[in-house]
């Protein structure tokens, strides 16, 4: 189980320094962008916590773990498309596993050979990892401008420093050609936007089962705009259902998940 980071906790890094040392089991889930006193609060945590595993989407958090020897994951945002890739992440920053892009198609993951440790054998590739997210939330755009005082409105007429770490909105805009948006602000987060639908591939369970040692979901509200959150305990039971070969489990997520898309994984790059 992962836990997500904001992307600027400067304020509140002894909290999450204290959840993490109570709760060993939980991976903390670095961000992509962390600026200034954000990152440096980012590496107090590593110091101070010393997990056994993390996942950094930011490349300045992933050399410190190498530096301190701290096992890391390349998370979704660093994109990974190909073998190369992989291959210098564990060359160069001895990378323990890996996020696959959702931007490439079956033919292209299928492709992927993940980097083998000396002396073992293709049979055998060693103890990299390969992960794929099947659910999440489709981010489209992130900016330290505020989204909100021209759609829902805002009483301030300028973002302020509190603005980062306090406000939490959220909602949905359509533009002209009836295509909608959600746009989130997280407490800590930067505004984003959100395609409508979530990226739910529950195909590459099966047609690639062998390939991944972890299959992951997404259970942050986060992307829902303004739509009513999910009962996360019945979604993670479809899941779970789904890895053990349920063939109603398809229908079901149709149903839970009415707005989704796997359109990448059969286009490709």
């Amino acid at each position: 189980m992962y836990f997500k980071l904001p992307e600027s906790f400067k304020k509140g890094c002894n909290k999450h320094i204290e959840l993490f040392l109570r709760n060993p089991r939980l991976i903390p889930w670095f961000p992509a962008v962390l600026i200034g006193k954000d990152y440096d609060e980012s590496v107090r945590l590593l110091e101070h916590v010393r997990p056994k595993r993390i996942v950094s989407n930011n490349t300045g958090i992933a050399y410190k773990a190498f530096e301190m020897g701290i096992e890391w994951i390349a998370g979704p945002f660093l994109n990974t498309t190909n073998s190369y890739a992989l291959l210098t992440l564990k060359e160069e920053l001895n990378c323990a596993g890996a996020f696959i892009s959702n931007e490439i198609n079956r033919m292209q993951i299928k492709n992927i050979v993940r980097p083998s440790n000396a002396g073992s054998s293709n049979a055998n590739p060693g103890n990299f990892k390969l992960l794929y997210s099947i659910y999440h939330p489709i981010l489209m755009m992130t900016s330290r401008q505020c989204f909100f005082q021209q759609t829902v409105g805002c009483k301030k007429p300028t973002i302020e420093d509190g603005c980062m770490l306090k406000c939490t909105k959220a909602t949905t805009i359509t533009n002209v050609k009836g295509v909608s948006f959600a746009v989130d602000k997280q407490k800590g987060g930067y505004p984003s936007i959100y395609n409508n639908e979530q990226f739910l591939n529950i195909d590459i369970v099966s047609d690639l089962v062998d390939l991944f040692d972890e299959f992951f979901i997404d259970l942050t509200n986060i992307g829902a705009g303004s739509k009513a959150a999910l009962d996360k305990a019945q979604l993670i039971k479809h899941f779970e259902n789904l890895l053990n070969g349920d063939d109603q489990v398809p229908q079901q997520l149709s149903n839970m998940i009415s707005v989704s898309t796997n359109a990448q994984y059969r286009q490709g790059l």
